[in-house]
């Protein structure tokens, strides 16, 4: 059994947003796959995981000793800043104190480097590194990075379709939200950068817009309150709090929106869009990241439009109410997933 070692800045609970339920699900499998150990700076306990307070770049006499003591066959850093120049550093840092020479890296979105960065960037490369980002895969393709472009994970066990439109109704008593409304969810950072503002005429058209922030939204995040406070002046409802049962959000929505354009104001394969799938729940999105890459039209599941042309997309999903969505090929993504990175860990 390979030991592999997996560093990462948190594996504690909410797992509410998309880099944390990727580095928890995939703390998972290579713990009942792989001899596992982690180190964190926070997390939660047990015998195979190291909690550490260490500066920003993981320079530490703590980890350096804990990768001395466990010895790794195959290092894999996952960092939530995703590939900042600063994660480049510590990957370079976390290969210093270790023996091996088999380095990986996931990030989950593109940052932006300067030029100079960049020509250092060249040099820090990891010996492979995944991705879903198209963005982030072309750029190590070009820097000659070893590198995969990868779907994400979704619990289909949590993620999936009511049996009934009475338990849609319920839920929706449940929530506290318009029993006979035309609901069209979205899930994430209430910030700027998500476009939310294109919202705004479906709202005016009579579709009730509910947005559910994430726990892990930065308080100071671009414009929140400001942002906030129009929205809600419209009539958008925003639910800013921990929802433990997200799945709930999906499946009592007639419709699921993904609006954003930014490439840093998302993950590189929005989970949330994935979710909302599992949930037999319609989409309605950019063309963001490599979720046409994967999943194409999904059994004409998501409809793919500019922010423009939402409204006319609503409407197609709304004159067809009676039209099943449930058909998808999310599972086949989950192992998809674990198949690239396995391979690259066994060879």
């Amino acid at each position: 059994m390979k030991k592999v070692l997996l560093v990462t800045e948190y594996l504690n609970p909410p797992y509410d947003e998309g880099i944390k339920k990727t580095v928890y699900n995939l703390f998972l499998n290579l713990d009942d796959t792989y001899d596992l150990q982690v180190i964190c700076r926070h997390g939660f306990k047990k015998e195979n995981i190291s909690i550490v307070n260490a500066n920003a770049l993981f320079f530490s006499r703590k980890i350096k000793n804990e990768i001395k003591k466990f010895d790794p066959e195959i290092l894999l850093y996952f960092p939530f800043q995703s590939s900042t120049f600063a994660s480049y550093l510590r990957l370079k840092i976390l290969l210093f104190f270790s023996k091996t020479n088999k380095v990986g890296l996931i990030a989950l979105q593109p940052k932006s480097l300067a030029k100079w960065q960049e020509t250092i960037v060249k040099f820090l490369k990891p010996d492979f590194a995944f991705t879903p980002s198209p963005t982030l895969h072309n750029f190590w393709n070009r820097i000659g990075c070893n590198n995969s472009l990868i779907p994400l994970l979704t619990n289909l066990t949590v993620f999936k379709p009511l049996n009934s439109i009475e338990e849609k109704f319920r839920l929706r008593e449940k929530y506290e939200l318009p029993k006979n409304a035309f609901i069209i969810s979205h899930m994430g950072h209430l910030n700027k950068g998500r476009n939310l503002k294109t919202l705004i005429p479906l709202q005016k058209l009579g579709y009730q817009m509910v947005i559910v922030g994430s726990s892990s939204t930065p308080s100071d995040a671009l414009g929140q309150e400001s942002l906030k406070k129009q929205l809600l002046q419209e009539g958008i409802i925003i639910v800013d709090r921990y929802i433990e049962h997200i799945e709930e959000i999906y499946q009592l929505s007639d419709a699921y929106i993904f609006p954003v354009i930014e490439e840093n104001s998302s993950i590189g394969m929005p989970l949330s869009v994935l979710e909302a799938r599992g949930c037999g729940i319609p989409v309605i999105m950019t063309d963001y990241g490599s979720i046409k890459f994967f999943l194409e039209d999904d059994y004409a599941g998501i409809y793919y439009s500019k922010t423009d042309n939402f409204i006319d997309c609503a409407k197609k999903i709304k004159d067809n109410l009676n039209k099943k969505y449930t058909k998808t090929n999310v599972s086949q993504l989950n192992k998809l997933f674990y198949d690239i990175i396995h391979k690259k860990i066994d060879n």
